[in-house]
């Protein structure tokens, strides 16, 4: 029978779903004392009271039902995060930013990776919603006005980053990639440098796009040149970029090699290290948000710095401001990207 209860050396423990009700008969308290505790509501409570109701919930293993509670209209205590791709530092530091801010709330978050696709992001904010989740922090695939239409409709607040959407009635940070680039690319043609190479990724997404933008129009705008070398997440290797470099590298300009992509920096830098001798006097490297141990090589690797921990913290407190009401309007964020110059750009 649904509920039933029998004793076992040890405790009591659940034949089947335990209720909130049965937990406070057990504890020998109200549901509403019981509702309090759930809810991290302890100013009124004695501590033999609250010691009981959670010795019950450890013997009986009662799990709050948070579908029943979004039927209800009240608040889960969840936040939804969808990323599209989980699997790199940069993920890492964005997600940390966004439950610090969250955990501090009394929120929870939940990370879906999207990877890339939209139908799979589709999916998931409909199942977010199934669960009743009070808000949404989502950097986006291409289809974010459909996505933006769908959680406003069902009331639920929603914060893109990583993107400008180019709503202003939609909420949204993100960090100036352009901008962050450009000057860096501008800052290293002053100190000398003459000719460019671009070793990242296909093209082939909003922030990838906006790295090379800033690249390619702080070159061309000092009437320079570049090459382009494709780097993925898997070929080529240290030793094909090597040979790259030996038959494509002229020396006799100062040339400019720039990994915009996290991922590639450390292959790039093993393959110029074949020809050591040349950074950075003849050959310069810069990367990109590798600021976690690009000082500690030899030579140590300038890299440009984007804001990624504080644009994770910024989407929550712009998400938590939206669901408490604090805020009607929508609101946009840009943040700066610096640059930590070192030796590899002398």
């Amino acid at each position: 029978m649904r509920g039933s209860l029998s004793k076992a050396e040890g405790g009591i423990v659940a034949a089947d779903r335990i209720t909130i009700t049965e937990v406070a008969k057990l504890a020998n308290t109200s549901t509403a004392t019981v509702s309090h505790y759930l809810n991290g509501k302890f100013e009124k409570m004695s501590a033999s009271t609250r010691e009981s109701i959670r010795r019950t919930i450890e013997q009986t293993g009662y799990v709050p039902g948070i579908q029943a509670r979004s039927l209800a209209g009240k608040p889960t205590g969840i936040i939804a995060v969808l990323i599209l791709d989980n699997t790199n530092l940069w993920a890492g530091q964005i997600c940390s930013g966004i439950e610090g801010v969250a955990t501090s709330a009394g929120f929870q978050t939940v990370v879906c990776n999207s990877n890339f696709s939209a139908t799979r992001e589709k999916s998931y904010v409909e199942k977010m919603l199934s669960l009743g989740v009070d808000g949404f922090i989502i950097q986006p695939t291409t289809h974010f006005r459909d996505i933006n239409m769908r959680i406003t409709s069902a009331g639920k607040p929603v914060v893109f980053y990583d993107c400008d959407t180019f709503d202003f009635r939609t909420s949204w940070v993100k960090s100036n990639l352009y901008n962050g680039m450009y000057a860096a690319i501008t800052e290293c043609i002053d100190r000398g440098y003459e000719r460019f190479v671009f070793a990242g990724s296909n093209v082939d997404n909003r922030s990838r796009q906006e790295r090379f933008s800033g690249f390619s129009d702080a070159v061309s705008a000092r009437d320079l040149t570049y090459e382009t070398v494709t780097i993925g997440h898997v070929a080529p290797s240290a030793d094909e970029l090597a040979k790259w470099f030996m038959l494509h590298l002229n020396t006799a300009r100062r040339t400019l090699v720039c990994v915009p992509n996290q991922w590639a920096l450390d292959r790039v830098y093993q393959a110029l290290m074949r020809q050591r001798q040349l950074v950075p006097d003849r050959v310069g490297l810069l990367g990109m948000n590798n600021a976690n141990w690009a000082h500690l090589t030899s030579p140590s690797i300038s890299t440009i710095v984007e804001p990624v921990y504080e644009e994770g913290v910024l989407a929550c407190q712009m998400l938590l401001d939206m669901m408490s009401e604090r805020t009607a309007s929508a609101r946009q964020e840009i943040l700066d990207c610096t640059t930590r110059w070192l030796e590899t750009t002398r």
